[in-house]
């Protein structure tokens, strides 16, 4: 079955959206931070179908995006490693903390693998949801997802500084979104209510510009990687809608502009590498030019990592080990085996 267009423009869009609210601040930032990471829990849980296996799920999404994790996650950290050791070469305490923070991911990761611990928690909401859907009723999995939603929200009151390995925790937040996705691929069109979402997102965006602009500070954002998840249930509900809103958006592009398509699709096949690599390219202009030269950060934070991207998947060593190729890395499996033979 072919793959169709508006899904990687769905993606494209979001992993502009990622990038462009890691280097621009102000109003733009609130209004990206509501919805940009929900949307790939969200539209993956829209292309989901229940596994009957769920060992060989497991192993194939390990293949898929542990494997990248480690390999994008370690190649970063030399450089890294050795500042560390070339500047503080008796300062135990940094070192480990330094091999802490590679080896338990989530919210320990930052400024150039900041983005890493969507990885690992978008990994465990896979499993939680290929053993949930499929097994259980809608109205028994309805519970358990609103329960999930509540745990997040206990989670933001009552441990906001909690650090839990590889942002696991961040999976109750995420699972209520992919779900909904689920739930919106079985309803009939003309049961989608896309109107009422746009007026949602668009008055829940008005708020938040209000916030900014006034001063109000009333923390609406969803910034999952450090479990705050704003107003319970309202933020929720203003993300969901402004997903819905960008799906619909999406297709429009999709049908009607094919050469913006074309660009948004090709960088919504490449949305994993990006969310990998845009920040070693945004920090690096940083460095050598300044942090004012936003635009240029912007850009080439995106298309640096598409480049990474595209030549990566000229090889069978690059298409296994960074972009996840299931088939790739069971051929280097096998030529590994015939060499030992």
């Amino acid at each position: 079955m072919q793959r169709e267009q508006w899904i990687d423009v769905f993606r494209g869009i979001g992993i502009v959206l990622v990038v462009w609210g890691h280097v621009y601040g102000g109003y733009s930032f609130d209004l990206i931070f509501l919805f940009h990471m929900p949307l790939f829990f969200f539209i993956s849980g829209y292309l989901f179908r229940p596994v009957d296996d769920i060992a060989a799920f497991a192993r194939r999404k390990a293949i898929q995006l542990l494997i990248p994790y480690a390999v994008f996650l370690l190649a970063i950290h030399i450089p890294l490693a050795v500042d560390l050791f070339a500047n503080k070469p008796h300062d135990k305490a940094a070192v480990f903390d330094f091999a802490g923070d590679l080896l338990l991911g989530g919210s320990r990761l930052s400024s150039w693998v900041a983005a890493f611990w969507f990885v690992t928690s978008f990994y465990a909401v896979l499993l939680v949801e290929a053993w949930l859907l499929g097994r259980y009723r809608r109205r028994t999995l309805l519970w358990l997802h609103a329960g999930m939603l509540a745990l997040s929200y206990a989670n933001n009151w009552f441990f906001p500084a909690l650090q839990v390995p590889w942002a696991i925790n961040v999976a109750l937040a995420a699972a209520p979104f992919f779900y909904a996705g689920y739930l919106l691929h079985a309803m009939p069109q003309q049961r989608r209510t896309y109107r009422a979402a746009a007026v949602a997102a668009g008055l829940a965006c008005a708020v938040l510009l209000a916030n900014r602009y006034f001063g109000w500070n009333l923390g609406l954002g969803y910034d999952m990687k450090v479990a705050h998840y704003g107003v319970p249930v309202l933020t929720f509900a203003a993300a969901l809608a402004c997903c819905v809103t960008l799906m619909r958006i999406a297709r429009h592009i999709a049908f009607r502009h094919t050469a913006v398509a074309r660009c948004l699709a090709g960088l919504g096949q490449a949305a994993f590498v990006i969310m990998f690599m845009h920040m070693v390219f945004t920090m690096g202009v940083a460095v050598l030019l300044g942090e004012r030269y936003m635009f240029a950060r912007f850009a080439l934070g995106l298309m640096g990592s598409y480049l990474v991207y595209r030549e990566s998947r000229k090889h069978v060593w690059s298409r296994a080990l960074l972009l996840g190729s299931a088939s790739d890395f069971a051929l280097l499996r096998r030529r590994r085996g015939q060499a030992r033979g």
